[in-house]
């Protein structure tokens, strides 16, 4: 006898070997038991979630003669004895989709059934359907003869039209747990003696994607691959993916700044022919992960968090870096997906990305010595809200060492006061160059960061830039002095310069529109008063703020 694949032979005969969808099971079960049958049923849902399955029960149970209260087929009646007679219609919609198959199906569904009290058409991949085929299906859909039962199935539902919709009962397939995928794998393993650990199993769930027949399909799969035990490398050798094992070590390679390992990582990677964009997928999947458990309590033994790589990952970086690599990587896979040299790309971004987190920790590093109150304070070195736990501490330094919410309102208020739209265009075709320019060891530390800013306001002596990722907006005040040095090396100008996140920017932007449609103006201030004056507009008009920012900058009305 051929052999028979596990998901074909394993697939369920009746409600009581369904798995999930329980909400679905019930509903239809108690039609059926009821004979409160629909004419027509509709189906949706990913592949692999039971909808042919239920579809061919359905047909077993309304055919069955001596059905017992439970909803369970006899097994011995002629329709039960004959489970494919021409009772059960298949129609595969994708290579039968046209309007001619589907008149052809309509002058046929008169026809009586052989055994049972009912004729039932599956039509599977229904979506694949033309538009005159919907057209030529819609009446015998709605007043079928009285033998006559559809049961559509599709994995897009919004394919189907509504004229169709509206004619069936509609259910929603759901991807099946992690847990219900275990527990039929479990079931199958005992049955045909196959021996794999519970981590493998939870692997396979895992890589299935809610689909219990392509977990099915793997496990038949790995049990003729392995010889004997299933083990863990089976499983991503056979898929074509990447371990936790290795994304955990790539973490670690970003966070040492390897870069000649990283190279022969992404290599390896090339070498055993995994999809990189596919790679960057999961990557980003396991580094939402680990930014659940950092950030929350969301952790047991049954969820898929529970990987000891997920753990150690956490330790490695801190919120804030971690949300920055999330946005980072899914740059990468857009970059990746326009682009002829997805190894080279990979391979350029994941160097960058370690020479930020490289800065990144070492400003995390000078945090050990804080308690220190005698230790000379480097501020290229020492968060901002570092510096303030040492003044705290030791009185005698100055309040002026501090990039202040006094002074950054300041130098807020001093770029818009100071701004034309000539100093922006001439300081921006400078900065524009400006990368390239940057041979000198003591600007290193700002190449990560020089992409990642851009130009919004520039007066005489100031200038306003915003940082695109929240997560960059301290690390780079903590090279403010070294930026500052850069701009007056390269511009022969000596600029105050402030840093905004996004949402700062529309606030002040939103600000400044409305002193302009008010009639008020910005007027310069020195940075070394002790108050702010919050009414410091004259008259203006919106021509001002054109003639600053420019039209591409601001919409007004």
């Amino acid at each position: 006898m051929s052999y028979l694949a596990l998901y074909r032979k394993y697939r369920p005969v009746s409600f009581d070997d369904f798995v999930g969808q329980n909400d679905n099971i019930k509903i239809i079960k108690n039609e059926i038991l009821n004979n409160k049958l629909s004419h027509a049923y509709l189906f949706s849902g990913p592949r692999g979630t039971g909808k042919t399955s239920t579809a061919k029960i359905i047909a077993k149970m309304i055919n069955c003669s001596n059905l017992n209260k439970d909803g369970i087929p006899c097994g011995k009646c002629p329709s039960c004895l004959n489970p494919n007679s021409n009772d059960i219609v298949e129609i595969d919609a994708a290579s039968n989709n046209g309007v001619d198959e589907i008149r052809e199906l309509r002058d046929k569904v008169n026809l009586v059934p052989s055994f049972g009290k009912y004729k039932v058409y599956i039509i599977d991949e229904v979506h694949m359907l033309t538009t005159q085929a919907f057209n030529a299906l819609l009446k015998t859909l709605e007043e079928p003869p009285s033998h006559a039962i559809f049961i559509l199935a599709t994995t897009e539902f919004y394919k189907i039209p509504s004229t169709v919709v509206s004619r069936c009962q509609k259910f929603q397939f759901l991807r099946f747990t992690i847990e219900e995928i275990i527990d039929r794998l479990k079931y199958i393993c005992n049955k045909e003696k196959i021996s794999i650990d519970d981590d493998v199993l939870f692997e396979i769930a895992r890589l299935s994607d809610g689909g219990l027949r392509d977990a099915i399909n793997m496990l038949d799969q790995l049990s003729s691959y392995s010889d004997g035990n299933i083990i863990l490398s089976d499983v991503y050798s056979l898929n074509g993916v990447v371990s936790f094992d290795d994304m955990f070590l790539i973490l670690e390679l970003l966070s040492n700044c390897d870069v000649q390992k990283i190279v022969l990582f992404v290599d390896n990677l090339n070498n055993k022919g995994i999809n990189l964009d596919k790679f960057i997928f999961d990557f980003v999947d396991f580094l939402k992960d680990v930014l659940i458990y950092k950030s929350s309590s969301f952790f047991n033994s049954n969820n898929k968090l529970k990987n000891d790589n997920i753990v150690k990952a956490s330790d490695l970086f801190e919120l804030n870096d971690i949300y920055d690599l999330i946005i980072k990587f899914n740059d990468i896979l857009n970059l990746m997906k326009n682009s002829g040299f997805s190894k080279i790309l990979l391979i350029v971004n994941l160097i960058k990305i370690s020479n930020l987190l490289k800065n990144s920790n070492i400003n995390d590093n000078s945090n050990d010595d804080i308690s220190n109150t005698n230790k000379v304070v480097d501020n290229d070195s020492v968060k901002i809200s570092d510096i303030n736990i040492i003044v705290e501490k030791d009185k005698s330094i100055n309040n002026s060492t501090i990039f202040s919410s006094k002074l950054k309102k300041i130098r807020i208020n001093n770029s818009f006061a100071t701004a034309s739209k000539n100093l922006k265009e001439e300081f921006s075709v400078k900065w524009n160059n400006l990368k390239d320019n940057l041979s000198s060891v003591k600007y290193n530390s700002l190449i990560g960061f020089i992409d990642d800013v851009d130009v919004m306001v520039v007066g005489k002596n100031n200038a306003l830039f915003v940082v695109r990722y929240d997560s960059l907006l301290d690390r780079i005040y903590n090279y403010l002095d070294i930026f500052e040095d850069m701009l007056s090396e390269f511009f022969n100008n000596k600029y105050d310069v402030v840093f905004l996140d996004n949402d700062e920017w529309e606030y002040e932007k939103k600000c400044y529109i409305d002193a302009v449609k008010s009639g008020k103006k910005y007027s310069y201030i020195e940075e070394n008063i002790e108050k702010i004056d919050n009414n410091v507009y004259t008259n203006n008009d919106v021509d001002k703020l054109i003639s600053i920012v420019g039209n591409e900058v601001i919409t007004y009305k």
